[in-house]
């Protein structure tokens, strides 16, 4: 049965946009009677010409300037007033008074306490702003070499966790703004250039001109249900005043690990091999441990040094109709784990075209391809492998490696790995701009995004040994595509009375999204060149194949008006309607509303005659959003097929299909309710800037799992709204800039506290398990009423039984023998149980830090970066895992060998009573880390000039040179996709540190 769906009809909406479109242009048609001439030329206050400035006569239709800032307009009389605008600058009105010539001198609009924000469906002057949003420039991006834009914003927006997924090439980040708010998935909108989107894997961090962080619900409430987790918006570069610009920009550098986990060399690995053997009261294993010396470092046989490059062009530039930014951008990153690797290309297009001085029509549209070579997940391979046998037998053949410990040879998984991935998408929208009616904006814009992925692993034939081995060779391909699309139109008003200024913005939006997956697998291939690497090569006999998909779609209502009187006092409502089809018909829509408040005190007349604030302002706000990022069909039944069974007389094979998930048609949407109280402040003509936030946010109705009986015959639970989860803390931005004669200086920096709390678990829910260890089946993190999300779940460890008499002494399980861990008593009960496992700690950092500083002098600029988190715990997971005997860390050296040798590091044994999940495998996550660090020359103008270059500037650069961490692991940075699953490491590719040299050309 086909999916019931909120009802959209985007083909109404495109008539309703049309006849609206109609009736404007119906006020455009009256045109000038033949009057007077007035010619002249626009420049900025720098005396550069104003190529594309508008200049009208009220309500009639108006001409722009050309490359050379000139113009020449018929106005309706010589008494006539010319109205000239700029994006940037000023608006002027001016009375001809009868000259036939006028030269007219635009003045940026953007000051300091002028700046303009990006908000959701539209801009803001920071001095008029009520809601809590953090900016972060192009330079600021740019400075890291990754493809991630998501992995760049780490350590630059306070209230805002950035977890780079991995090390491997093409990774993105998880983000957090203000802490961990559902059980469900927690990422944030993306909003690029208009479009609505759930990842910016895509994005070129080279085309970015600025990023937008919405954080409180004044902000965020415009995007209704779409905003529960905080909202980030990109601005991507746009055409700039002027003739045309062409800019190169390059870089090219080295990958390293950040640094080698320690372990066991070959004679330490026989050593201990020998003693888990006399304590499993085996015979030893070893006769010479000595004679294995260092061994082999699997660690140094797949790791190596990498190179990352990239390579951009650009150009842009306004004319009279017209503004255009084309880009073309090459990245390329080979993986600091041999095998894995990334290249993307991008081409982007963003065009303006003023088709009168009412009407601009434009696009944003990106195009990207990206190939990449999936590395096999041979870390925790070297990470265990016995460093005993070598790399490759006296034959040439690869060692065996599967003894002692079921661990594959990793350069034999090298070898055979032939795993690829490539895709094609492409994201953007085109506009329309109607200005009617002088204080009149209607826009309309439709969005999309379309991706298709396509991947192919094959497995050639081989034999290492009886644990490594490939009988039949193997090809898997898939391919999913995915398309979104969005239709959006909004009405705004704008107008300045002497002591008022109104803006009132209405919008009515639709989305729908789709994908379909699609696969299969054959064996058996005559050959392992790339001609048969194609399914149709392969046996059909035992071949399998897989097909999927799913799809939702919303419909949405917005308002939002912002009232200003006398430039000192702000006032925001926001209203936003989301019907969304994840949900039923009673619950469908759901409604959304926030309201503000701002004081900007620096205006009052009692600090106008003082030069030491500049700005000073209170604001406040409260709003509700909403989240329905449950899946597709949460709230429905689940039927699964190929439930295959034999029955009857003749005992034959029949299909079947049964519900594996009860239907919940009461779902409703996940409520986040957030107050914001902010203070912000500037300090000698905003030398010193700072804002201050503080913030708490409840969601309700959090949608959950809730056990049923198993006589119910469901394999799954159902989902009910059954949890609450509370989050507070603070936001702190300080920033000095200054100048002192040729020297310009900056100093910045941000810093979050974030308090996570599970307030409610409702509908017989009374804790969630999670973080599955690889051990066993055995997990890592508890959810419970009192806790953080995710809070880690185990048993303390007091100490180590020394003799006998410690055995009798302390509380035991009852298996423990001298040299094991004891546990501590929780309940006091005498005995160690299960219910003696208690809170370990949490994977959720209380406070987030990160700070640069920079000078520019003698054409010379220097950056410098770090940030950091603290409060969080990482469970090492990887040292768990004791099948066979797999390689030790060094840690494992300090064990217990006798009474007294001891009392934190067990005798060595291969899994049993000291590796349940205790605090022994809890570790610090906190760290400090320079996160880059850049120095620069610029060429001198006067010599440039000559080349009719305007920018020559080469660069060195470091990434992630030096981190201050207790963890052991390859990094602290252990994140998930799952919230209930942070913090747990079972061989994360490891992070990154870079060298790399660059150059920007401009001419």
């Amino acid at each position: 049965m086909k999916p019931n769906h909120t009802t959209i009809t985007p083909n109404s909406l495109i008539k309703w946009i049309g006849i609206f479109a109609f009736l404007v242009m119906g006020f455009q048609m009256a045109g000038f009677a033949q009057g007077f001439k007035v010619t002249g030329t626009v420049t900025n206050n720098e005396g550069e010409p104003m190529a594309g400035a508008t200049l009208l006569e009220a309500n009639t239709a108006g001409v722009f300037t050309n490359e050379e800032g000139k113009y020449s307009i018929t106005l309706s009389g010589p008494n006539a007033s010319l109205l000239v605008s700029y994006l940037g600058y000023q608006n002027q009105i001016i009375p001809v008074e009868g000259r036939a010539v006028i030269n007219i001198t635009l003045e940026p609009a953007i000051k300091s306490l002028e700046e303009v924000v990006i908000v959701g469906y539209g801009t803001q002057r920071k001095s008029d702003l009520t809601g809590s949003i953090s900016s972060v420039k192009s330079a600021a991006i740019t400075r890291i070499p990754t493809a991630s834009v998501e992995q760049a914003l780490q350590g630059k927006v306070a209230g805002l966790l950035v977890t780079p997924r991995s090390g491997e090439p093409g990774q993105g980040a998880v983000l957090r703004i203000r802490g961990t708010g559902t059980l469900n998935d927690a990422s944030p909108l993306f909003v690029v250039d208009g479009m609505l989107l759930d990842d910016i894997n895509f994005l070129n961090p080279n085309d970015i001109s600025s990023i937008e962080v919405l954080k409180d619900a004044s902000s965020t409430a415009i995007y209704g249900s779409r905003g529960a987790n905080g909202v980030i918006i990109i601005t991507t570069q746009k055409g700039k005043a002027g003739s045309a610009r062409f800019n190169f920009t390059s870089y090219f550098g080295n990958q390293e690990i950040t640094r080698m986990i320690p372990l066991a060399n070959g004679a330490e690995y026989a050593q201990l091999t020998n003693e888990v053997a006399i304590n499993e009261n085996r015979l030893p294993t070893y006769d010479n441990p000595e004679e294995f010396g260092e061994g082999t470092d699997w660690q140094n046989v797949i790791y190596r040094t990498a190179p990352i490059r990239s390579y951009q062009l650009s150009a842009q530039g306004v004319s009279e109709t017209m503004d255009y930014h084309v880009s073309a951008n090459y990245f390329s990153q080979e993986g600091i784990l041999r095998g894995s690797g990334f290249d993307r290309l991008t081409l982007r297009i963003n065009n303006g075209y003023q088709l009168t001085p009412f009407i601009k029509f434009g696009h944003n549209v990106s195009f990207i391809a990206t190939q990449q070579e999936i590395g096999p997940g041979i870390v925790s391979n070297a990470y265990q492998a016995d460093p005993t046998v070598p790399v490759r037998d006296s034959l040439g053949n690869f060692s065996n490696t599967t003894i002692n410990a079921p661990v594959g040879n990793p350069e034999a998984v090298l070898f055979y790995n032939n795993n690829h991935g490539k895709g094609i998408r492409t994201v953007g929208n085109a506009f329309i701009d109607i200005k009617f009616l002088k204080n009149f904006l209607f826009k309309s814009s439709f969005g999309w995004d379309l991706n298709q992925n396509q991947g192919k692993n094959f497995v050639p034939v081989f034999y290492v040994s009886p644990l490594q081995q490939n009988q039949e060779s193997r090809l898997s391909v898939f391919i999913d595509q995915s398309n979104s699309l969005l239709l959006e139109n909004t009405l705004t008003f704008d107008k300045d009375w002497d002591s008022h200024h109104l803006n009132v913005l209405g919008g009515l939006t639709a989305q729908q999204f789709r994908f379909e997956n699609l696969g299969g697998q054959r064996l058996n291939f005559p050959g392992e060149t790339d001609e048969f690497l194609f399914l149709n090569a392969g046996e059909i006999e035992g071949q399998t194949n897989f097909n999927n998909a799913f799809e939702w779609s919303m419909v949405s209502f917005l308002f939002r008006t912002n009232y200003t009187l006398l430039n000192r006092y702000l006032f925001t409502a926001t209203f936003r309607a989301d019907g969304s089809s994840r949900f039923g018909r009673e619950n469908r829509y759901g409604y959304f509303p926030s309201f503000a408040a701002g004081w900007n005190i620096a205006e009052e007349s009692f600090l106008q005659n003082q030069k030491l604030i500049t700005r000073l302002k209170l604001r406040a706000s409260w709003g509700k959003i909403g989240n329905d990022k449950i899946g597709a069909y949460a709230g429905r039944a689940v039927v699964t097929s190929n439930l295959n069974a034999v029955f009857g007389p003749n005992e034959e094979l029949n299909n079947g299909a049964s519900i594996i998930t009860l239907a919940n048609p009461g779902i409703k949407w996940e409520e986040t309710s957030q107050s914001d109280l902010g203070f912000e402040f500037g300090i000698m003509d905003d030398k010193l800037v700072g804002e201050v936030d503080f913030y708490r946010r409840i969601t309700q109705d959090i949608l959950i799992d809730v056990p049923i009986p198993a006589y119910v015959g469901a394999a799954n639970n159902p989902v009910i709204n059954a949890a609450t989860v509370m989050n507070r803390g603070w936001d702190f931005n300080l920033a000095w800039r200054d100048k002192i004669g040729k020297l310009s200086y900056h100093i910045q920096g941000i810093a979050s506290t974030v308090y996570n709390e599970v307030l409610e678990l409702g509908g017989g829910k009374e804790e969630i398990f999670g973080g599955g260890l690889g051990v066993g089946g055995k997990l890592g993190t508890r959810t419970v009423v009192g806790l953080p999300i995710g809070a880690f779940y185990g048993y303390q460890v007091e100490g180590i039984f020394q003799n006998e008499s410690d055995l009798l002494t302390y509380p035991t399980r009852g298996e423990e023998v001298p040299g094991d861990l004891r546990f501590k008593d929780v309940d006091q009960d005498g005995v160690i149980t299960t219910e003696d496992r208690t809170y370990l700690g949490s994977p959720i950092p209380n406070f987030i830090y990160g700070f640069d500083g920079g000078i520019e002098i003698f054409n010379i600029d220097f950056v410098a970066e770090f940030n950091g988190v603290s409060g969080n715990k990482i469970i090492n997971s990887k040292k768990m895992a004791r099948f066979g005997t797999p390689n030790f860390e060094a840690t494992f050296l300090d064990r217990w060998t006798g009474e007294g040798t001891s009392n934190t590091e067990p005798r060595v044994t291969n899994g049993g009573h000291n590796f349940e999940m205790s605090d022994r495998f809890i570790e610090s996550g906190s760290f400090f880390r320079m996160r880059n660090i850049q120095i620069g020359y610029s060429l001198p103008e006067s010599f440039i000039k000559k080349l009719n270059i305007s920018q020559f500037r080469v660069y060195l650069s470091g990434t992630n040179l030096w981190t201050r961490a207790s963890y052991s692991g390859y990094t602290p940075e252990i994140t998930s996709s799952s919230v209930i699953s942070v913090g747990i490491d079972n061989g994360i590719y490891p992070i990154a540190k870079t060298y790399l040299a660059g150059v920007n050309v401009s001419f």
